[in-house]
C-alpha cells in the first residue's frame, strides 16, 4: 500500500517538531501495516500542525489501507479544503468513495484527478471499475483502454475490459482481451475459464473480483 517517502523539512517551532516526529512514527507504523497505530500518530501530527495537508493525507491513506473508508473520505476532503487543486487528494477520495459504492461521487473525483494529472493511471483504473459497477460498459471500456495505452500488460485492466465487452455482447473483442491476458500471464485460471465460456466450452464465471486495482498510494513524510 505504501510507497516512497519524502523527507520532512526541518521544524521551525516546537509544535512543528512534535508533528514531524509523530509523522515519522506514523510512516514507520504504516510500513509495518499497523494502520490503526499509524492513524493515531498522524492524528498527533495534525494536532501539532492542524493546517498541514500532508498529515491529513497520510492519515487518510492509513484509514483507507485499514478499510476505514468513511474516515479516509473525510480526511481527503479536509486536504482539499486546504489545497483545492491537490490531484492526489481527489484520486484518494475517489478511491475511498468507490470502496463505499458512492460511484457517481467517485467518478467526479477521479475525473478531476485525471484532469489535474493525466498520468494518474490508478485513478483511471478505479474510474473504470466505478463505471463497470454502474454497468456503464462503454465508459468502462474507454477508461480501461486509456490504462492499457499506458500499461499494455495491465492484467486487471485486460480482465475487466474483457468482462465489459462480454457484457456488451462483443465476444470477439472480449476474446482478444482474455487472450492478451493469458499471453501476459499464462495459466491465469479466471481468463482461461472466461475464454472457454466464450468458445462455448465452459459455463461463464461470475463477475470479476470486487477489488478495483492493486492497492496504491502511500504516506509521505
Amino acid at each position: 500500500m505504501l510507497g516512497l517517502f519524502a523527507a520532512l523539512p526541518a521544524a521551525a517551532v516546537q509544535g512543528e517538531d512534535e508533528g514531524s516526529d509523530a509523522a515519522r512514527k506514523g510512516v514507520e507504523l504504516a510500513k509495518k501495516k499497523d494502520y490503526d497505530g499509524a492513524a493515531d500518530e498522524f492524528t498527533r501530527a495534525i494536532k501539532a500542525s492542524p493546517k498541514s495537508a500532508k498529515h491529513y493525507s497520510n492519515r487518510g491513506k492509513a484509514y483507507r489501507a485499514g478499510q476505514k473508508f468513511a474516515e479516509a473520505e473525510a480526511d481527503f476532503t479536509k486536504v482539499l479544503e486546504i489545497e483545492p487543486e491537490n490531484a492526489d487528494a481527489f484520486s484518494e477520495r475517489g478511491k475511498a468513495r468507490v470502496s463505499q459504492k458512492k460511484y457517481d461521487d467517485a467518478i467526479a473525483d477521479l475525473t478531476k484527478a485525471v484532469e489535474l494529472d493525466d498520468d494518474n493511471v490508478d485513478a483511471q483504473r478505479f474510474r473504470g471499475f466505478a463505471n463497470l459497477s454502474k454497468q456503464d460498459y462503454d465508459k468502462a471500456i474507454e477508461d480501461y483502454s486509456e490504462v492499457l495505452e499506458k500499461k499494455p500488460k495491465d492484467i486487471e485492466a485486460l480482465r475487466r475490459r474483457g468482462f465489459a465487452y462480454v457484457s456488451k455482447g462483443d465476444k470477439e473483442k472480449a476474446k482478444e482481451d482474455f487472450q492478451a491476458l493469458l499471453k501476459a500471464k499464462p495459466g491465469d485460471e479466471d481468463a482461461t475459464t472466461r475464454l472457454k465460456a466464450l468458445e462455448g466450452k465452459a459455463a461463464a464465471p461470475a463477475v470479476p473480483a470486487a477489488s478495483p486495482a492493486a492497492a496504491g498510494g502511500g504516506a509521505s513524510r
